[in-house]
């Protein structure tokens, strides 16, 4: 069985750095697909109790489809075609509309995928159970929700705090433990072919191997994730929903592409 390259710890900001410059070649593609993504997560957010679930079952599938576009802007770029120019439209509404179907059929790719979407379906299936799980402790814990704003507003008493804290950092541990074990299986059976079981194994290992590179890269995109997160809850309408767009819209195309770069850098050429 292959084994994920041992890279120093700097590499982590390494992954970051290419992902700003893979996102910088078609910042209108990658900011278009990034909308599609948003908007589609807050029309699941609407459906009580199952969006979540179908959305978590979903990303998986979203990654298979953008995964391929990082790849190529890493070698020889995207086709000409792949992006609408947008002088060749008659009026201002052709571009962005032209640029979001674009945008999404690229998105969507995976589903077509037949080779890749049964492996890539056991992978939703399986991290679905995993979010679940820790779903479910995080609520008999009473950690998530409006747990934190109301630890910072000092709404709750001090004798609260150490309860909260322990079951915030067991939560945070086991979502860790998650990320890791399933961060690298998308592309592995992407670029690989590798099957689902053996591609969560390859994930996990590699992330532990690099545990200073993988915090430092994983860092960056959960302060930026929690901080949404509580300024959602913290804000009214319509501005709770804004700040997950201008966040949303920078962050997850340079997730995306750091995450190409990342296994570019562990699993290419493997020992």
């Amino acid at each position: 069985m292959i084994r994920a390259n041992q890279v120093p710890a700097k590499n982590g900001w390494g992954w970051i750095k290419s992902g700003v410059g893979l996102v910088r070649k078609q910042p209108a593609l990658w900011l278009a697909m990034a909308f599609v993504y948003l908007a589609l997560a807050i029309l699941l957010g609407q459906i009580p109790f199952v969006g979540w679930l179908i959305l978590v079952l979903f990303t998986p599938l979203c990654m298979l489809g953008a995964l391929p576009v990082a790849q190529a802007l890493a070698g020889p770029g995207l086709p000409p075609n792949a992006v609408p120019v947008p002088h060749e439209f008659r009026s201002w509404w052709h571009y962005p509309r032209d640029l979001l179907t674009r945008a999404a059929t690229r998105l969507f790719q995976g589903f077509s995928d037949e080779d890749k979407l049964l492996p890539i379906m056991v992978i939703s299936t399986l991290l679905l159970g995993g979010v679940v799980v820790i779903k479910i402790l995080a609520q008999l814990l009473k950690v998530g929700g409006a747990a934190l704003p109301a630890m910072l507003a000092g709404s709750i008493g001090p004798t609260v705090w150490i309860t909260a804290l322990i079951g915030l950092l067991v939560v945070l541990s086991l979502e860790a433990l998650l990320l890791m074990a399933f961060l690298y299986t998308v592309p592995l059976i992407l670029f690989r072919r590798e099957h689902p079981l053996p591609s969560i194994e390859l994930s996990f290992t590699g992330a532990l191997n690099n545990l200073g590179a993988f915090a430092i890269f994983i860092s960056v995109f959960a302060v930026a994730g929690e901080t949404v997160r509580v300024l959602f809850l913290l804000f009214v309408f319509p501005y709770d929903y804004l700040v997950v767009f201008l966040v949303g819209l920078v962050a997850l195309p340079v997730f995306i592409a750091g995450l190409n770069a990342s296994y570019q850098d562990l699993f290419t050429n493997p020992q």
